[in-house]
Formats: structure tokens, C-alpha cells, sequence
């Protein structure tokens, strides 16, 4: 008669001991919810700041280039004057 009131005694523990495990997983699940909102926030800066660093060079050099073709224009057109 002890030992089954032992079994059941020590079910129950594992029992409430499961709930509580699953309802503290429920609070971390909405901590995540909140952290994945942080680094995708992250990852967009940091995507934003590659993209930056990659169109400066490239938005220098067309001006450049643009700057070029704009002189050879220019000296074209004295040239058949």
C-alpha cells in the first residue's frame, strides 16, 4: 500500500512538474517571437549598410564616367567647329 502511494505521489510530482515546464516554454516562445523581431531589425541594417558601401564605388565611378563622356561631348563638338 506505501510503495503505490509513493508511485502515485511521485506521478503526480512528474506531472506538475511537466505542466510547469511547458507553461515556462510558453513565456520563452514569445521572448523568441521578440528576439527574431530584433535580428531581423539587425539584418536589415546590416543589409542596408553592404548595400551603401557597395553603390557608393559604383555611383562614383558612372559619375565619372558620365563626367568623361561629357568632356569628349563637348570637345568633339569644338573640334568640328
Amino acid at each position: 500500500m506505501k510503495k503505490k502511494m509513493i508511485f502515485a505521489f511521485m506521478a503526480l510530482l512528474l506531472g506538475c512538474a511537466g505542466l510547469w515546464a511547458c507553461s515556462s516554454r510558453n513565456d520563452s516562445e514569445s521572448d523568441l517571437e521578440s528576439q527574431k523581431g530584433v535580428i531581423e531589425e539587425m539584418t536589415d541594417k546590416a543589409a542596408q549598410k553592404a548595400i551603401n558601401r557597395i553603390r557608393t564605388p559604383l555611383d562614383k565611378a558612372r559619375s565619372a564616367a558620365n563626367q568623361e563622356e561629357d568632356r569628349m561631348n563637348d570637345l568633339d563638338e569644338s573640334l568640328r567647329d
